[in-house]
Formats: structure tokens, sequence, C-alpha cells
């Protein structure tokens, strides 16, 4: 009825099509555009910054109290902490099902509970969420003409380019590193001071006393309320000088006569440098419904603005993301050119004119502007998956017209008219049509509800694939015949409908079928014992996370493991730069503290960062093994780890726990050597078993002073005076703070370079007025502690890990760990990769059960039998079999992208079986009414019939299908080189299973039926 009321108004249906694909051509411009899917990844960083302190007194004093309170969260799952000296980083793991903006807020809400019970002088801990959109798209590096203007440069970037880019449509956040400040530095003269009685500390007080804010007064005047606020601060460095300072016979006199007042930068705590020139650099994060590749131009015409304006900075975008969505772009439109080129050519070489493959091609163009419909109104951007889920749907979206129009054409061979023959046509491949498109649904479906970053990520292509299907069944339907019927209209006797090509091909097949049936035990004998041939298959092809992609760029994570102050940092970095700056495009490096508000890792003076990027994958090779060689010849000691520069794909995938890890913690509380003298006769006694060290086995050193209190008290001194002596020394104690306008100026005594045993020979006033050094009242030694001091819900541990292929077999690891700890009065607890990937294998099977039983389902309903939709997902195995060959003969592996091919795979390859048996059924249904009653006669031409009437559409659907993805093998880019292992499984699933699909259902059905004869 709907063809029938649709092929009457033709008019309203090509009106209706131009004005939806006018509408999804319009609404394309208006998709957001982005790298990946906005997706909440469930964790949470809460970071701890409090300057001088200890990784002990860090851990014992806050990051435990805090963990211990957030451990009651709904829905969290894990929480680690790691304490270092003077930061330290809780990352709370959370529940997939778990609202993150509620848990987010539930986070703040505990931490503004505990700020009571912690440090009052500490920084409220910084709470950050963690979403695909967090990384950055672009780093701007802003570089000083003249070193002496970078602290002007430094304010430049904070007031001025950072709240411009700000105001660029699209940024969410844009965060800086490298800056430099300005700090008023008092620096008292000590004999002076002594001369008069006085010392540091009466300057300290003179100055906090001045810039003390006196709060205000409300007043009543008549009838009339005045707020008095009284002004006692201080509003630059000139008053300082003024300030009154009263010596004891009472005299008042200016702090000015006893102290030099001055602005200098202060001393850095960490360097940014491009190409060795020291800079700043800005991160540009994207708003989640932004269209990146609009955002980037945007930014860099503000780039060309700031050049004109600021002649005195030069300024460089790099890191630059876009060009992974610019490949998968640049894929996604190869694949169409291409992939349709080729699609169009098998059509003219499988059917006899020039109407049919037009037909069929159109369906491509109209299904696409329509998906961007859906696209909109669904809120899915084009991204990385989104867009390889399209690629994937471009060969699919002409299988369903070539199997309605192959139909209307047999009708219209038959001696139907032409209404009649559209109408019919598609009324009998509605059923399986649909029905092949359920199926693909049915693989799909129970994917979304994957557990972890997977599950989310495969929701956009899902969607994405989902959609352009239900569309191509629209056009099929709707357009198809309406369209047939204008373009087709000579004489049915006179089309010639099919080339000598496929003739040939159609004559080989009933060959093969008639040898097949002559030989039908052997050949489903055969069958049978092939099929677990893929499954066998898995267990000779690696396992990835992600693809082999081609990498040009590398990034090298640097701790010195040892005390070394920035400036030494930096100066160990440039001295590096020299092995491979001839060697590379452009490099860039942190060393010490990241000034970033969105840091997640733990900062520390000692650790470095360094970026390189080489203009081919060989000679990224090459630079990698002069860098390994440099760090193996001057720094043995040092801690460092190259690796590929994560890009913004790879690094939401990246995982850093081990394969395995065994937590150790005591049963009773130890003091720390004894714990460690147990935990070594603990690992002595594992066997020849490789391990390595987890981070709490790094010590750090330090220096460890003993107060002599016997003196103390003798002489009157405090510990209280010795500790702000030391902090005065040590350029550590902030004398007071100048607020103006949104800007902060530090006040502050100077320090000098000087060593240890020259600091602590500095004078200190005794109750009786007299000055001693400080040395007659401090020892100090050298020492060392624990670096990294690591916890999770349980309380701190000591761990070491295990690599796969040192382990053999796990669960007698486990047992054998559990019994030498418990041994030694400790308990031990697992985790790492192995219980990741056997949760993960777990879902899969459950995923894959599910998906089997919806497939058979949906094929019960079709066939409205019960043993029938057997015949169907016996070729599953066929499919998941030449996948598997094809994949493991190109050296591919086993990862999301393969995972997501094998979901397509079986989505397609039970298209034609289902068809086949579909018309097979209703082929014997007209035999037996046509008064035929041979059953044998009857099947063996049902068998026939059928292997005709769906081997063009068979052959055509999975060739169009596999050739839409051959260019990706003759092109290259990442874009390319993620979807590889992808076409690996389609092309091989789809035409080594299609071979087999042949002749294996015809034969499967006659043993099945065969006792109805």
């Amino acid at each position: 009825m709907m063809v029938r009321f649709l092929l009457q108004r033709p008019i309203a249906v090509f009106m209706t099509f131009i004005v939806a694909m006018s509408l999804g051509l319009f609404l394309f411009f208006k998709v957001p555009v982005s790298l990946l899917p906005a997706v909440d990844v469930p964790q949470i960083i809460v970071k701890v910054n409090y300057p001088n302190t200890a990784a002990n007194v860090l851990e014992e004093n806050i990051t435990r109290n805090i963990r211990e309170n957030l451990v009651s969260l709904e829905g969290l799952v894990d929480i680690e902490s790691q304490s270092t000296n003077q930061t330290a980083t809780l990352n709370l793991t959370f529940d997939y099902a778990t609202r993150m903006d509620l848990a987010y807020i539930a986070v703040n809400e505990k931490l503004d509970r505990l700020s009571n019970s912690l440090p009052k002088d500490l920084p409220r801990p910084q709470v950050m969420r963690i979403n695909t959109t967090d990384i950055p798209i672009v780093h701007l590096q802003v570089l000083p003409k003249n070193t002496g203007d970078y602290v002007r440069v430094s304010e430049l970037t904070e007031r001025v380019i950072k709240k411009r880019i700000e105001q660029i449509d699209g940024v969410s956040v844009v965060d800086i590193n490298g800056k430099r400040n300005n700090v008023i530095t008092i620096e008292p003269d000590k004999r002076a001071l002594a001369a008069i009685g006085l010392a540091d500390a009466d300057i300290e007080e003179a100055i906090r006393s001045a810039n003390t804010d006196l709060g205000s007064l409300s007043v009543r005047d008549g009838q009339y309320r005045f707020f008095i606020k009284l002004a006692n601060k201080l509003a630059d460095i000139r008053q300082i000088a003024h300030i009154p300072l009263k010596l004891k016979d009472g005299t008042i006199t200016t702090i000015e006569k006893f102290a030099s007042i001055g602005m200098e930068p202060d001393e850095p705590q960490g360097y940014h440098f491009f190409n060795g020139r020291q800079g700043l650099v800005v991160t540009v994060q994207k708003q989640a419904g932004s269209r990146m590749n609009e955002l980037v131009p945007r930014i860099n015409d503000a780039i060309k603005t700031f050049r004109k304006d600021y002649p005195q900075v030069d300024f460089a975008l790099t890191q630059d993301q876009t060009f992974l969505l610019d490949q998968g772009i640049q894929n996604l439109t190869q694949d169409l050119f291409y992939g349709g080129i080729l699609c169009v050519a098998l059509l003219f070489m499988f059917l006899g004119n020039y109407a049919s493959p037009i037909l069929m091609s159109i369906s491509i163009p109209v299904s696409l502007f329509l998906t961007f419909i859906f696209f909109y109104f669904f809120n899915i951007s084009f991204n990385i998956i989104s867009l390889s889920g399209l690629a994937l749907g471009i060969g699919m979206l002409i299988d369903n017209s070539i199997v309605v129009l192959d139909s209307i054409t047999r009708k219209r061979k038959e001696g139907l008219s032409m209404d009649e023959s559209c109408i019919v046509g598609v009324r009998e491949v509605m059923s399986p049509v649909i029905s092949n498109v359920l199926t693909t649904v049915a693989i799909y479906a129970p994917l979304i509800y994957m557990s972890g970053l997977a599950g989310a990520l495969v929701y956009d292509q899902a969607i994405s694939l989902t959609i352009s299907l239900g569309v191509s069944l629209l056009v099929a339907f709707c357009l198809n015949p309406v369209m047939y019927k204008f373009l087709l209209k000579s004489d049915p006797q006179k089309l010639k409908e099919d080339t000598r090509f496929y003739l040939a091909i159609l004559k080989g097949y009933h060959g093969m079928i008639d040898h097949v049936f002559h030989h039908k035990k052997r050949y489903f004998v055969m069958t049978l014992l092939i099929m677990p041939l893929g499954f066998c298959l898995f267990f000779f092809v690696p396992v990835t996370t992600l693809p082999a992609i081609t990498e040009t760029e590398s990034l090298v994570k640097i701790d010195w493991n040892s005390p070394v102050d920035a400036e030494e940092n930096a100066s160990r970095l440039k001295k590096m730069a020299v092995v491979f700056r001839n060697q590379i495009e452009e490099w860039e490096a942190d060393a010490g503290i990241k000034q970033f508000i969105l840091q997640q890792d733990n900062n520390s003076i000692q650790k470095a960062e360094v970026y390189y990027r080489c203009l081919s994958e060989a000679k990224k090779k090459e630079t990698d093994q002069a860098v390994d060689h440099w760090f193996k010849k001057n720094y043995p000691a040092a801690d460092w780890k190259i690796e590929d520069a994560p890009n913004a794909f790879t690094q939401l995938f990246e995982n850093q726990r081990p394969y395995l890890e065994a937590r150790f913690k005591s049963f009773e509380p130890l003091p720390p050597d004894e714990f460690n003298f147990k935990l070594e006769m603990i690992l002595k006694n594992i066997g020849k078993r490789k391990f390595s060290r987890g981070l709490s086995f790094i010590s750090d050193l330090n220096i460890e002073m003993a107060l002599d209190d016997h003196k103390m008290l003798l002489y009157g001194i405090t510990k209280e005076n010795i500790r702000q002596e030391l902090e005065r020394l040590f350029g550590s104690s902030v004398i007071s703070e100048i607020k103006r306008f949104g800007d902060t100026q530090i006040i502050r005594f100077k320090t000098d370079a000087q060593t240890m045993d020259t600091k602590l020979s500095a004078q200190i006033a005794g109750s009786s007025g007299a000055s001693y050094a400080l040395s007659d009242f401090i020892h100090y030694t050298n020492g060392s502690s624990r670096k990294y001091i690591l916890a999770d819900k349980s309380g701190v541990y000591q761990s070491i890990s295990f690599k796969k292929e040192d382990i053999g077999n796990t669960s007698e690891l486990q047992k054998q760990l559990l019994k030498i700890a418990a041994t030694d009065g400790f308990s031990v607890s697992f985790t790492g990769n192995y219980f990741a990937n056997k949760s993960l294998m777990k879902d899969m099977a459950v995923i894959f059960v599910i998906s089997l039983l919806l497939l058979y389902f949906v094929l019960a309903v079709q066939f409205e039998n019960l043993v029938h939709p057997f015949l169907v997902m016996f070729t599953i195995p066929l499919g998941i079999g030449g996948a598997m060959l094809i994949l493991w003969l190109a050296g591919g592996t086993l990862n999301i992208m393969a995972a997501i091919g094998f979901v397509v795979v079986l989505g397609i390859i039970v298209d034609d079986p289902s068809l086949k048996v579909e018309t097979i059924n209703r082929l014997r249904a007209e035999y037996v009414a046509a008064g035929m009653t041979d059953k044998r006669e009857i099947l063996l031409k049902a068998l026939h019939g059928a292997g005709e009437i769906c081997l063009k559409p068979l052959l055509m659907v999975s060739l169009t299908t596999s050739l839409a993805l051959i260019p990706v093998f003759f092109t290259g880019g990442i874009g390319n080189d993620l979807q590889k292992p992808l076409v690996y499984i389609i092309v091989g699933g789809l035409t080594i299973g299609t071979f087999f699909t042949l002749w294996f259902i015809p034969l499967a059905y006659w043993f099945i039926t065969k006792k109805d004869n």
C-alpha cells in the first residue's frame, strides 16, 4: 500500500527528498566537530599542593584524612593516592553508571566539610573532572625576544592573551605554564639591626601590622547610616619603605633605614622551553559543542593579530590535534570518492544497463545527507569514531537498494506491469531487508552497554551506523521504486539485466553447487571442521589497545632521582637537546613544577618532560636511540622513559597499569625500617620470577635536623623562633601580600645562594638579648626517605609488578605470594590489567551471547521457524575464520578497531543467508502451489532458484562493502592506520565468509530438511 501511494505521487516524493537533503546539507554545518565523542570518563582527580612539606608528613596529616573521608562516596569503585614532597594526588574511579556532575559536587562538599580538620594555611585542594574534551587541541608558544621582558610578557599573557583567546567562540579552558612574577624583597642590614637590639622578626611584624585590613564600621548620623572603611593596607613598594619602626628606646624611625627594599623576579620552580628558548606555553581546550575545524582557524587569526600588536614577542602554534580530525575527514572523503567509483564500476560489471547502477549509486549521497539530520537531532558530533561508522556505512548504504531494485527488475521480467513490479518487488524483499538491518542492529546494540570507555565510545559508532542503515531503508523502499519507474520505462524484455561477466559467474555458481551436492557429506564435514579455525587463530594474533599508527613524535619523561633544583634541571635539558636538535622539526620541554591549573600528574622540581617531532618515523627511532644512549652515558641513575607522544586519541586509551601488581600491607603498624626489612625478606622468597619494584621503593635524599633542647632551654630560644628563622633563611617565608585590582605581589625576605653551613651561621637572639649562631642549636645529617607514599582504600602499601611473560601461572603466583606474606604478618592484594582483561572478556562473552540471542529472535520471527535461524547463525564462525585469517596474514593485531570490524562482519555475514533461506521457503511454497509433488525435486529446484536470485545481490553487497574500504590500504595517515585492522576483518570476513556461505547454506538446508522428502 505504501509503495502504491508513493508511485501515484512522484512529484511529492521527489520534492520531499530534495527538501530533506537540503535540510541535511544545512545541518551538516551545524553538527559539532571534535576529535572524540564527549565522553565523561568516570574519574575525578583531587590535587593537594602544600609547599615545603615532606611526603610522609603530607600523607599522615592530609592525604589519609581526605582519602578516608572520600571512600564512602556513592558509586566509588576505587581510590588511589600518591603523596610526594609538596604535592599529593588522589585518583577517584567511579562506576560508569555514576552521574559525574553529581559526583563532582559530592567530592567538593566533602572537602568543604573537611576544611576545619586540615591545616589552616593549606590551599584548598583542586578537584578536576576528566572528559574527552579536556585534551588540549593546540599549544601556543609565547616567547619573549628579550629575556629582560620575561615578567612583562608573563603579565601580558595572563591579562591579555589568555583573556582574548577565552573570548573566542568555542574555547572552553585556557591554561598557562612558564609564568614569572615579580616579588618585593626585603634585605635587612643585620649589623645595623643588631646595634639597635632588633631582629628580622621586628621588621616582619612591622610590615604585617601595616598591611592589616581593619575591616569596616557602620555608624548612624541622624536618619542616615554610613559604612566606614578603615584603610590600613599597603598599596605599593614605596609605602613599605616608610613603614614606621619603633626602637627599644621608644624612638620612631622607618624600615628603609635598616633594610634594602627592591623588586625582582621570583625564583622559578619550573621552566618551559620551545626549540631551546625559554618562554610560556598556553594550552587551549574546546567546548564539547564547538566545531574544531572552525575553532583552530579562529585561534590562528588571533595569533596573527598578536604578532602585529606585540612585536616584542614571538608566537608559534604547536601540537595541533586537528590533524587527526583532518585526516579522519580526508579518509572519509577518499572512501566516498574512490570507494564510490569502485562500487559504481562493480555495478556496471554486473548490470547490463546504465540506469540500474545509477539508481543504486544515488542511494549513497541521498542517505548521507539524510543521516546528517539525525546526527544533529541526536546530538552526535563528527569525530574519529562516528566518522569511521559512516565510512563503514558507505558500502552498506547501497546494499538495500541493490536488493530492492534487483527484485523489481525480476518482477518486470516475469511480465508484471511497472507499478505492480515495484509494489510486488518491494513487498517480497521488505521482510528480509528489514530483518538484515535488524540483525546488524542486534549485533551492535548490546555493545552500547559494554562497561568501560570502549562501551562509551562505541555508542557513537553504533548510533551513526544504525542511523545510516535506517536511512538507507527509507531510500530503498520509498525513493528507489519511484525513480525506477521514471528511469526504466523501456520494454522489460529488451532490458539487458546481466552482463556477460555476471552470466559467466552464474554459470560457474551452478556448476559449483552441482559439484558440492555430488559430494554432500564430504563438503559438509569439511566446512564444520573449518569453522573453529578463527577461534584457534585468536591465540596467534597479538592483542593491543590500539592499532599501530605512524608515529613521528616522542615524549621523554624524566626523573633525575636526585634533589636538583629547577635551574639545574633546565640546564640538563639544554644539554640533552644538543643530541637531537639537528634531527627534529621542533621540540618543547617542561622542567620542574608545571603551573597548569588542570595539571593532573604529580609536580616535582626534579622531574621533566621533553617532546620532539621528527621528519619521519625512521628519524624518530634514530633520535630515540640517541637520547637513550645519552642518558645511559651521562645520568645512569636517572629514571627516564621514551614513549610515543600521546595524541588526543591515544591519550584517552593510555593505560599505565602493570599486567599484575601485588600490594603489600602489614597487619600491624610497623616502623618504616622494620617494614622494609620484612618486605625484603618476602621478596627474596619469591624465587626466580622477574618483577619490578613500585614507586614506593624509591627513596629521596633529605637533610635530617636535630635540635639541642637543653641548650635552647638554657638560652631562652624556642622551637618556633628557630622555625621562623629557618623559613627566612631558606626563602620559604612570606611576610605579607599586596593585592590590587586582582593582582597579588608577595613580600618576602631576600635570600642568597649560600651553603648550608653558611646559612646556619646566622644569628638568633636569645631571651637575654644576646645573639647566638643557629648551628649552636642545630645538628644535621644527610639521610633518605620514601619519595612516594602510595595508598588505596585500605591504606598505605608497597608494591611489586609482573609482566605477562614473566608470570607463568597467575593463580599459582597469587597463592604463593599470599602464603609467603601471611607468614611474616603481611596481607597482599592484587590488581592490574590481568583482572581488567578478565572482566572485559567476561563482558564480551555476555554481550556475545546476548547478541546471538537477539539475532536468533529476529530470524525466528522472520522465518516463523525455530530451526532455520540456526542455518543462518552457522555462517558466523565462517565469517570470523575468514576475518582472523586475513588479520593474521597481514600481521595485524586484535584491538578496539578490530573488535568493531568483527561486529560489522557479524551483522553483514548473516544478511545473505537470511535472504536465501527466506527465498528458499518462498519458492518451495510457490512450487507446491503450482502443483509439484516431488519433495526432493521441489527442494533442489528451490535451492538452485534461490541461489540464482540471491547471487547477484550477495556478490554486489559483499564486494561493494569491501571495495568501499579498499582505498584504506593505499592511502596513508593516522586515520587510515586506525582503520586498517577493521578493514582486514571486514574484507576477510566478507570475501572468505561469502565464498563458503554460497554453497554451505544450500547444503545445510538440504541436511536439515531432507527427512521431509
